[in-house]
């Protein structure tokens, strides 16, 4: 007769497991949280503590009545994932992890409420500045019209004088980053892979690129209405602007660029949110967002946390006087070098 053998380690768990599903006190409470686990095993980008998390579950949520007794757990989970980009969604509520200690900028903050538009104007005459908020373009329903204004507003300020270019994304808080890539084409190059994104494997789970002057992202080809009345100079001069409040669309937008030759990233470390999210569905009633995927530039460096600028510049900024604002006027001097 065979005699199987398996390690110490591995029994004691499976013996604890089990004691852990025959010890629930409510079944939906139980069904929620075997849902859950399996969803964050499978698809987390960072499944580094995903036994303890487990074991934390199913210790804490044995006893409780109801689901919305157990919810509130859920940002533990999101802090032992070091996912502040995902959250839990149930019923009107959101659970995730507010990461700690970060950095603010109060002038850019009381400036987010009112940044909605795109910005564009000409700078010691020969310098081009584009201000890009952040959208809420989640529905895809304006990536046509995002991408289109962008490109407008490049148009208005591109003249044969320019010589170099400033793109603003302090106050882009997220949103679609569809229509901004679209809308920066020409900036970005052509015939390239300029980034995508991996999964926890390592293994390419997206990519950004444009062949002959063709966009796709993740494979879905995008196409632009409107089109650049002057041709860009290859490889112009370009300063990108950061703050504590890029984020997510903002940070991608960033990383879209990064790599391009005469490209430098001025300003203050992005706000960290560099991963690609996913929902999945616990419930009728509740669903989990996770990150998934890390992004990754032209160059294939993964990004796991924010991104850090060449030249750092903390606050010093000046909406309503660009001459006076003081990453802009770093940006000047890098140019002017």
């Amino acid at each position: 007769m065979q005699v199987i053998k398996y390690p110490l380690f591995q029994i004691l768990l499976f013996l604890c497991l089990s004691s852990f599903s025959q010890t629930f006190k409510s079944d939906s409470v139980k069904s929620f949280v075997d849902n859950s686990i399996n969803l964050i095993r499978s698809n987390a980008v960072d499944t580094t503590n995903i036994n303890l998390i487990e074991s934390i579950l199913y210790s804490k949520a044995k006893n409780l009545d109801t689901v919305s007794d157990l919810a509130p757990l859920y940002t533990e989970v999101f802090r032992l994932l070091r996912d502040h980009h995902g959250s839990l969604k149930y019923k009107d509520r959101t659970y995730g992890w507010d990461k700690a200690e970060r950095p603010e900028n109060t002038y850019l903050k009381g400036r987010l409420k009112t940044e909605k538009a795109v910005v564009s104007q000409i700078i010691d005459r020969r310098t081009a500045y584009l201000r890009i908020p952040g959208n809420h373009d989640f529905a895809f329903k304006k990536v046509d019209s995002i991408a289109n204004d962008i490109t407008a507003h490049i148009n208005k300020v591109s003249t044969a004088k320019i010589k170099a270019w400033i793109i603003d994304l302090r106050t882009n808080t997220g949103g679609n980053m569809y229509p901004i890539f679209l809308g920066l084409q020409e900036f970005i190059g052509d015939n390239m892979v300029f980034g995508g994104f991996r999964n926890a494997q390592g293994l390419s789970s997206g990519q950004w690129e444009i062949r002959d002057g063709n966009m796709r992202i993740d494979g879905i080809k995008l196409l632009r209405q409107v089109q650049l009345k002057k041709p860009l100079k290859k490889d112009i001069p370009l300063i990108i602007l950061t703050s504590c409040y890029t984020a997510s669309a903002g940070e991608m937008t960033a990383i879209s660029l990064i790599g391009r030759k005469n490209t430098y990233i001025v300003g203050e470390p992005t706000a960290d949110y560099t991963t690609a999210v996913q929902g999945f569905t616990i419930s009728k009633e509740a669903g989990i967002n996770l990150s998934t995927d890390y992004v990754v530039d032209r160059n294939s460096k993964i990004y796991t946390g924010n991104i850090l600028p060449d030249v750092e510049v903390l606050q010093g900024d000046n909406f309503e006087n660009l001459k006076r604002d003081k990453k802009i006027l770093k940006a000047l001097e890098l140019l002017n070098k």
